[in-house]
């Protein structure tokens, strides 16, 4: 008898919040697990869902014009509360009346423009934990791409169809798929085109394209993504050459062992097949 899937694991899951045990452990059994699978595309339909169709309301004016208000209160409070300076109350000149109302305007003008920098930092928090969370969300990503990787190499799931043919993979992989990923073979000296198969990235089924660069493997994803491309941003992840990039509607990943100079050859590769698919 199956044991329940914890639904906190298959959320951290689509997520990408497990560490790489967890992501390998789930993985693994995707392929034979029906009730798993319609687990993570559920979550992955709510997430999309959520993402497309959530409302972003702005702050009312109103809003501002009572913390305002507030504001404008709370110093007329302070100064009834302050305790007299001196004892006596001396006569009071047409000059010190006017310095008073100069200093009142002073005092209210200083406010306003601490509920501005309130405002500001406000504004300022909530870009900076929108920054934190793309972070955190790219960090995810980045390790469920070396996960798939490291599960590809070393257990006997390499590739779905081995075939060199690029006009035997891309029908295979458009078939399992909802979008026609690139499939050519790259053209760079000691590459050889392995095949492809169907992984899961970011929630959602994506293309595998399986080069192998001398003794290096090379997994080379891709699924649909944003509007706007961006240049490739390489890094290094547990000794693992990894490059992201958004190019026609397509996100890239390529990740391998291979080194630094050699991975740059082969990213540039890759992009020269995207441009002419």
């Amino acid at each position: 008898m199956k044991q329940p899937h914890e639904a906190w694991k298959v959320e951290a899951f689509v997520d990408g919040e497990l560490d790489l045990a967890g992501q390998l452990e789930i993985e693994d059994r995707l392929p034979g697990d029906p009730a798993l699978r319609r687990q993570v595309e559920e979550l992955r339909v709510l997430r999309e869902q959520v993402r497309e169709h959530a409302e972003h309301h702005a702050a009312p004016a109103v809003l501002r014009a009572r913390l305002e208000g507030r504001l404008r209160n709370a110093d007329a409070s302070a100064r009834v509360a302050m305790p007299a300076a001196v004892p006596s109350t001396p006569a009071v000149s047409p000059r010190a009346t006017a310095g008073g109302a100069s200093e009142a305007l002073q005092r209210w003008f200083g406010w306003r423009q601490l509920a501005t920098s309130f405002g500001f930092a406000a504004v300022l928090a909530v870009g900076v934990n929108l920054a934190l969370l793309q972070a955190g969300q790219d960090d995810r990503l980045t390790d469920a791409v070396v996960a798939s990787h490291v599960r590809s190499t070393l257990g006997q799931h390499l590739v779905d169809v081995a075939s060199s043919d690029h006009h035997t993979v891309k029908p295979f992989l458009s078939s399992k798929l909802d979008f026609s990923p690139p499939v050519n073979a790259l053209q760079i000296p000691g590459s050889v085109f392995v095949g492809g198969r169907v992984d899961y990235l970011d929630g959602r089924p994506v293309a595998a394209l399986v080069y192998r660069q001398g003794e290096h493997v090379v997994n080379s994803f891709v699924w649909p993504g944003p509007a706007s491309d961006s240049p490739p941003r390489f890094a290094v992840e547990r000794g693992y050459q990894t490059a992201h990039w958004v190019a026609g509607g397509m996100n890239h990943w390529v990740i391998s062992d291979v080194n630094r100079e050699e991975f740059q050859r082969i990213v540039k590769a890759v992009q020269e097949n995207d441009a002419v698919r």
